[in-house]
Protein backbone atom coordinates (compact mmCIF):
# COMPACT_ATOMS: atom_id res chain seq x y z
CA UNK A 1 0.00 0.00 0.00
CA UNK A 2 1.23 3.48 -0.77
CA UNK A 3 0.11 5.99 1.84
CA UNK A 4 1.45 9.55 1.37
CA UNK A 5 4.58 8.11 -0.13
CA UNK A 6 4.84 5.38 2.54
CA UNK A 7 5.24 1.84 1.26
CA UNK A 8 4.27 -1.17 3.38
CA UNK A 9 4.76 -4.84 2.54
CA UNK A 10 1.36 -5.49 4.14
CA UNK A 11 -1.89 -3.63 3.76
CA UNK A 12 -1.94 -1.22 6.70
CA UNK A 13 -4.90 1.11 7.16
CA UNK A 14 -4.35 4.10 9.48
CA UNK A 15 -7.05 6.54 10.54
CA UNK A 16 -6.52 9.59 12.77
CA UNK A 17 -7.67 13.16 13.35
CA UNK A 18 -4.21 14.61 12.59
CA UNK A 19 -1.40 13.28 10.37
CA UNK A 20 2.07 14.75 9.81
CA UNK A 21 3.99 12.63 7.27
CA UNK A 22 7.73 13.15 6.84
CA UNK A 23 10.46 11.38 4.85
CA UNK A 24 11.56 8.95 7.59
CA UNK A 25 8.58 9.02 9.97
CA UNK A 26 4.92 9.93 10.19
CA UNK A 27 3.04 11.27 13.24
CA UNK A 28 -0.60 10.54 14.02
CA UNK A 29 -2.72 12.12 16.78
CA UNK A 30 -6.31 11.87 17.96
CA UNK A 31 -8.40 8.67 17.87
CA UNK A 32 -5.74 6.74 15.98
CA UNK A 33 -6.82 3.38 14.56
CA UNK A 34 -4.53 0.93 12.74
CA UNK A 35 -5.76 -2.15 10.88
CA UNK A 36 -3.46 -4.87 9.54
CA UNK A 37 -5.83 -7.36 7.97
CA UNK A 38 -3.20 -10.00 7.06
CA UNK A 39 -2.14 -10.20 10.73
CA UNK A 40 -5.66 -9.98 12.18
CA UNK A 41 -4.41 -6.99 14.20
CA UNK A 42 -6.15 -3.78 15.24
CA UNK A 43 -4.51 -1.03 17.29
CA UNK A 44 -6.25 1.93 18.92
CA UNK A 45 -4.21 4.69 20.58
CA UNK A 46 -4.09 8.40 21.45
CA UNK A 47 -1.00 9.16 19.38
CA UNK A 48 1.51 7.24 17.31
CA UNK A 49 4.71 7.53 15.29
CA UNK A 50 5.57 5.20 12.42
CA UNK A 51 9.26 5.13 11.45
CA UNK A 52 11.37 3.61 8.73
CA UNK A 53 13.75 0.82 9.73
CA UNK A 54 16.10 -0.68 7.11
CA UNK A 55 14.31 1.47 4.47
CA UNK A 56 10.91 -0.04 5.32
CA UNK A 57 8.00 1.49 7.20
CA UNK A 58 7.80 -0.91 10.12
CA UNK A 59 8.32 0.54 13.62
CA UNK A 60 5.17 1.73 15.41
CA UNK A 61 5.48 3.66 18.67
CA UNK A 62 2.09 4.31 20.29
CA UNK A 63 0.82 5.93 23.49
CA UNK A 64 -2.11 4.57 25.51
CA UNK A 65 -2.40 1.57 23.22
CA UNK A 66 -5.12 -1.04 22.98
CA UNK A 67 -4.19 -3.99 20.75
CA UNK A 68 -6.60 -6.61 19.42
CA UNK A 69 -4.92 -9.71 17.94
CA UNK A 70 -5.88 -13.30 17.14
CA UNK A 71 -7.88 -14.46 20.21
CA UNK A 72 -6.52 -11.77 22.53
CA UNK A 73 -6.37 -8.15 23.64
CA UNK A 74 -3.80 -6.11 25.53
CA UNK A 75 -3.53 -2.53 26.78
CA UNK A 76 -0.52 -0.51 27.91
CA UNK A 77 0.76 3.02 28.36
CA UNK A 78 3.37 2.55 25.61
CA UNK A 79 3.79 0.16 22.68
CA UNK A 80 6.71 -0.36 20.30
CA UNK A 81 5.80 -2.80 17.52
CA UNK A 82 7.61 -4.09 14.42
CA UNK A 83 5.02 -4.54 11.66
CA UNK A 84 7.24 -6.85 9.60
CA UNK A 85 8.34 -9.19 12.41
CA UNK A 86 5.01 -9.05 14.33
CA UNK A 87 6.94 -8.46 17.57
CA UNK A 88 6.79 -5.70 20.11
CA UNK A 89 7.11 -4.42 23.64
CA UNK A 90 4.22 -3.16 25.72
CA UNK A 91 5.13 -1.20 28.85
CA UNK A 92 3.37 0.65 31.64
CA UNK A 93 0.27 -0.87 33.27
CA UNK A 94 0.05 -3.81 30.88
CA UNK A 95 -3.20 -5.79 31.02
CA UNK A 96 -3.75 -8.72 28.67
CA UNK A 97 -6.47 -11.29 28.00
CA UNK A 98 -5.28 -14.19 25.87
CA UNK A 99 -7.48 -17.14 24.91
CA UNK A 100 -5.56 -20.36 25.53
CA UNK A 101 -6.14 -22.71 22.59
CA UNK A 102 -5.12 -25.84 24.53
CA UNK A 103 -7.50 -25.44 27.49
CA UNK A 104 -10.15 -22.98 26.26
CA UNK A 105 -9.44 -20.84 29.35
CA UNK A 106 -8.65 -17.16 29.08
CA UNK A 107 -5.27 -16.20 30.58
CA UNK A 108 -5.40 -12.82 32.34
CA UNK A 109 -2.06 -11.05 32.81
CA UNK A 110 -1.15 -7.83 34.68
CA UNK A 111 2.48 -6.70 34.52
CA UNK A 112 4.82 -3.73 34.02
CA UNK A 113 6.28 -4.85 30.68
CA UNK A 114 5.40 -7.56 28.14
CA UNK A 115 7.17 -8.75 24.99
CA UNK A 116 4.79 -10.02 22.32
CA UNK A 117 5.64 -12.28 19.39
CA UNK A 118 2.41 -12.68 17.43
CA UNK A 119 4.07 -14.79 14.71
CA UNK A 120 5.06 -17.50 17.23
CA UNK A 121 2.31 -16.92 19.85
CA UNK A 122 4.83 -16.16 22.62
CA UNK A 123 4.25 -13.66 25.42
CA UNK A 124 6.73 -12.88 28.19
CA UNK A 125 6.92 -10.18 30.78
CA UNK A 126 7.97 -8.95 34.18
CA UNK A 127 7.14 -6.50 36.94
CA UNK A 128 9.13 -4.60 39.52
CA UNK A 129 6.77 -5.95 42.17
CA UNK A 130 4.83 -8.97 40.89
CA UNK A 131 3.26 -10.16 37.65
CA UNK A 132 -0.32 -11.33 38.25
CA UNK A 133 -1.62 -14.29 36.20
CA UNK A 134 -5.10 -15.82 36.32
CA UNK A 135 -6.11 -18.98 34.46
CA UNK A 136 -9.33 -20.77 35.29
CA UNK A 137 -9.09 -21.69 38.99
CA UNK A 138 -5.38 -20.78 39.23
CA UNK A 139 -4.10 -17.45 40.60
CA UNK A 140 -0.38 -16.77 40.54
CA UNK A 141 2.15 -14.02 41.08
CA UNK A 142 5.84 -13.98 40.14
CA UNK A 143 8.63 -11.63 39.09
CA UNK A 144 8.40 -12.80 35.46
CA UNK A 145 6.50 -15.12 33.13
CA UNK A 146 6.90 -16.85 29.77
CA UNK A 147 3.80 -18.10 27.94
CA UNK A 148 4.00 -20.18 24.77
CA UNK A 149 0.42 -20.40 23.53
CA UNK A 150 1.23 -22.92 20.76
CA UNK A 151 2.76 -25.46 23.14
CA UNK A 152 0.39 -24.62 26.01
CA UNK A 153 3.11 -23.86 28.59
CA UNK A 154 3.35 -21.10 31.19
CA UNK A 155 6.60 -20.66 33.11
CA UNK A 156 6.67 -18.42 36.21
CA UNK A 157 10.00 -17.31 37.69
CA UNK A 158 11.06 -15.53 40.88
CA UNK A 159 9.16 -15.43 44.18
CA UNK A 160 6.26 -17.44 42.77
CA UNK A 161 3.07 -17.67 44.81
CA UNK A 162 0.35 -19.86 43.33
CA UNK A 163 -3.14 -20.80 44.50
CA UNK A 164 -4.97 -23.65 42.74
CA UNK A 165 -8.59 -23.62 43.91
CA UNK A 166 -9.38 -26.95 42.15
CA UNK A 167 -6.56 -28.77 43.96
CA UNK A 168 -7.07 -26.87 47.27
CA UNK A 169 -3.38 -26.02 47.21
CA UNK A 170 -1.17 -23.01 47.82
CA UNK A 171 2.46 -23.07 46.68
CA UNK A 172 5.53 -20.85 47.09
CA UNK A 173 8.43 -21.60 44.74
CA UNK A 174 11.42 -20.26 42.84
CA UNK A 175 9.79 -21.33 39.56
CA UNK A 176 6.64 -23.10 38.39
CA UNK A 177 5.77 -24.52 34.97
CA UNK A 178 2.12 -25.14 34.09
CA UNK A 179 0.79 -27.23 31.20
CA UNK A 180 -2.36 -25.34 30.22
CA UNK A 181 -4.37 -28.26 28.77
CA UNK A 182 -4.60 -30.08 32.13
CA UNK A 183 -3.09 -27.63 34.68
CA UNK A 184 -0.30 -30.10 35.56
CA UNK A 185 2.59 -28.36 37.32
CA UNK A 186 6.23 -28.78 38.18
CA UNK A 187 8.05 -26.49 40.62
CA UNK A 188 11.55 -25.89 41.98
CA UNK A 189 12.43 -25.02 45.58
CA UNK A 190 8.76 -25.30 46.53
CA UNK A 191 6.78 -25.18 49.73
CA UNK A 192 3.20 -26.49 49.43
CA UNK A 193 0.19 -26.05 51.67
CA UNK A 194 -2.73 -28.45 51.08
CA UNK A 195 -6.25 -27.89 52.37
CA UNK A 196 -7.68 -31.21 53.50
CA UNK A 197 -11.45 -31.18 53.83
CA UNK A 198 -12.94 -33.24 56.67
Amino acid sequence: MSFWGLSFAKTVHIFSEFVKPEKEQAYYEGNVKVEIEEDNLNLYCDSMKVSKYQNEWRIVEANNAEVFFDDGTATSTRLRYDIKLKTGTMSGDVEAEIFDKESTDTILINCDSMEIDLENDIFQGNSTNQVQIYKGKIEASAKSFFYDRKSGKIKLEGDVTLIDHDKNMKMWATSVEITTIDDKMTATNARVELIVEE
